[in-house]
Protein backbone atom coordinates (compact mmCIF):
# COMPACT_ATOMS: atom_id res chain seq x y z
CA UNK A 1 0.00 0.00 0.00
CA UNK A 2 2.81 2.57 0.45
CA UNK A 3 4.72 1.86 -2.49
CA UNK A 4 1.51 2.95 -4.00
CA UNK A 5 0.94 5.92 -2.64
CA UNK A 6 4.73 7.29 -3.15
CA UNK A 7 4.22 5.95 -6.77
CA UNK A 8 0.95 8.05 -6.61
CA UNK A 9 2.51 11.01 -4.70
CA UNK A 10 5.34 10.88 -7.07
CA UNK A 11 3.14 10.73 -10.19
CA UNK A 12 0.85 14.03 -9.11
CA UNK A 13 4.36 15.88 -8.49
CA UNK A 14 5.61 14.62 -11.34
CA UNK A 15 2.61 15.81 -13.83
CA UNK A 16 2.59 19.33 -11.56
CA UNK A 17 6.67 19.42 -12.75
CA UNK A 18 6.43 18.66 -16.36
CA UNK A 19 2.98 20.90 -16.75
CA UNK A 20 4.30 23.76 -15.73
CA UNK A 21 8.32 22.90 -15.73
CA UNK A 22 8.52 24.08 -12.33
CA UNK A 23 6.66 23.20 -8.79
CA UNK A 24 3.39 24.54 -8.08
CA UNK A 25 2.43 27.14 -5.28
CA UNK A 26 0.60 23.64 -4.00
CA UNK A 27 1.83 21.04 -2.26
CA UNK A 28 1.35 17.57 -1.05
CA UNK A 29 1.60 16.14 2.50
CA UNK A 30 1.31 13.01 3.95
CA UNK A 31 -0.41 12.83 7.16
CA UNK A 32 -0.12 10.66 10.20
CA UNK A 33 -1.88 7.82 8.42
CA UNK A 34 0.41 8.07 5.16
CA UNK A 35 -2.59 9.88 2.76
CA UNK A 36 -1.68 12.35 1.22
CA UNK A 37 -3.06 16.05 2.28
CA UNK A 38 -3.83 18.42 0.02
CA UNK A 39 -2.61 22.11 1.48
CA UNK A 40 -1.78 25.52 -0.31
CA UNK A 41 1.15 27.02 0.89
CA UNK A 42 0.98 30.70 2.75
CA UNK A 43 0.64 33.33 0.10
CA UNK A 44 3.81 35.14 -1.15
CA UNK A 45 1.77 38.53 -1.08
CA UNK A 46 -1.66 39.59 0.75
CA UNK A 47 -4.28 42.48 -0.22
CA UNK A 48 -7.53 43.21 0.64
CA UNK A 49 -9.65 46.18 -0.86
CA UNK A 50 -12.77 47.05 0.91
CA UNK A 51 -15.43 47.82 -1.74
CA UNK A 52 -18.32 50.27 -1.73
CA UNK A 53 -21.10 48.99 -3.17
CA UNK A 54 -21.77 49.33 -6.89
CA UNK A 55 -17.79 51.06 -7.21
CA UNK A 56 -15.49 49.66 -9.02
CA UNK A 57 -11.73 49.83 -7.91
CA UNK A 58 -8.56 48.49 -9.90
CA UNK A 59 -5.97 46.81 -7.74
CA UNK A 60 -2.16 47.00 -8.97
CA UNK A 61 -0.98 43.51 -9.14
CA UNK A 62 2.47 42.87 -6.98
CA UNK A 63 5.54 42.67 -9.06
CA UNK A 64 6.68 38.87 -9.72
CA UNK A 65 3.07 37.94 -8.69
CA UNK A 66 2.01 34.50 -11.24
CA UNK A 67 -1.50 33.17 -9.67
CA UNK A 68 -4.49 35.22 -7.70
CA UNK A 69 -6.49 33.41 -5.16
CA UNK A 70 -9.59 35.46 -4.58
CA UNK A 71 -12.07 35.36 -1.42
CA UNK A 72 -14.82 37.71 -0.33
CA UNK A 73 -17.09 38.24 2.44
CA UNK A 74 -20.13 39.21 -0.27
CA UNK A 75 -22.01 36.60 -1.56
CA UNK A 76 -21.17 38.54 -5.29
CA UNK A 77 -18.27 39.98 -6.65
CA UNK A 78 -17.12 40.68 -10.06
CA UNK A 79 -13.25 41.09 -11.30
CA UNK A 80 -11.34 41.87 -15.15
CA UNK A 81 -7.99 41.20 -15.50
CA UNK A 82 -6.54 44.80 -16.99
CA UNK A 83 -9.96 46.86 -16.98
CA UNK A 84 -12.49 48.12 -14.85
CA UNK A 85 -14.92 45.45 -13.44
CA UNK A 86 -18.76 46.40 -13.83
CA UNK A 87 -21.53 44.50 -12.57
CA UNK A 88 -22.78 42.69 -15.88
CA UNK A 89 -26.15 42.95 -17.57
CA UNK A 90 -25.94 41.38 -21.48
CA UNK A 91 -22.31 41.38 -22.71
CA UNK A 92 -22.38 39.18 -25.87
CA UNK A 93 -18.70 40.46 -27.12
CA UNK A 94 -16.64 38.13 -24.13
CA UNK A 95 -15.73 41.41 -22.33
CA UNK A 96 -17.76 40.92 -18.89
CA UNK A 97 -16.50 40.89 -15.68
CA UNK A 98 -16.25 37.42 -14.24
CA UNK A 99 -18.67 36.48 -10.88
CA UNK A 100 -16.69 35.18 -7.93
CA UNK A 101 -13.40 34.16 -9.56
CA UNK A 102 -11.56 31.25 -7.22
CA UNK A 103 -8.17 31.68 -8.37
CA UNK A 104 -6.79 33.52 -12.23
CA UNK A 105 -3.19 33.33 -13.92
CA UNK A 106 -2.05 37.02 -13.40
CA UNK A 107 1.81 37.08 -14.43
CA UNK A 108 1.04 39.21 -17.52
CA UNK A 109 -1.17 41.31 -16.68
CA UNK A 110 -0.94 44.75 -14.32
CA UNK A 111 -4.37 45.54 -12.43
CA UNK A 112 -7.65 43.56 -11.62
CA UNK A 113 -10.55 45.77 -11.62
CA UNK A 114 -13.39 44.74 -9.33
CA UNK A 115 -16.67 46.19 -8.18
CA UNK A 116 -19.71 44.20 -5.99
CA UNK A 117 -23.11 45.05 -5.79
CA UNK A 118 -22.72 45.46 -2.16
CA UNK A 119 -20.59 46.56 0.45
CA UNK A 120 -17.82 43.68 1.22
CA UNK A 121 -14.02 42.76 2.13
CA UNK A 122 -12.29 40.88 -1.55
CA UNK A 123 -8.94 39.34 -0.78
CA UNK A 124 -6.45 38.48 -3.12
CA UNK A 125 -3.65 35.97 -2.39
CA UNK A 126 -0.75 36.34 -5.05
CA UNK A 127 1.65 33.47 -5.38
CA UNK A 128 5.34 34.24 -7.54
Amino acid sequence: MKRLLVGFLLAVVSFAVSAVGTVNAFRIFPDRGGFASYIRLAPTYTDARGLAANVAEAHTIPTGAKYVIFAATCAAFYALLDGTAAVPADVTDGTASELNPAAWYVENASTIGLIAPATCVVTMSFYN
